[in-house]
């Protein structure tokens, strides 16, 4: 249990410090010329973004849900199956 706690804790953290490095780097991308918005459905669009903070927000949300699953799947120790 304390195993899956630490990865799972492990990996959020990580995700967070690499969403706080995105964002101080997003600060200096001004002048990016290539600026990509979604549409989220019912109308509804994100505003303009340059193409590599929407990269990075995806290996950000891949990090903590790889690290969540391999905390979910992590074997079970001789102690936790005794209870």
């Amino acid at each position: 249990m304390i195993r899956r706690l630490f990865l799972l804790s492990t990996g959020w953290g990580v995700g967070m410090l690499m969403l706080l490095s995105l964002s101080l780097g997003a600060q200096n991308l001004e002048r990016s010329s290539e600026r990509l918005s979604f549409d989220l459905g019912f109308g509804y669009k994100t505003v303009p973004l340059p193409s590599g903070v929407i990269v990075g927000v995806g290996l950000i949300a891949g990090v903590v849900a790889g690290s969540s699953a391999s905390a979910m799947v992590w074997p079970r120790s001789a102690e936790e199956e005794r209870e």
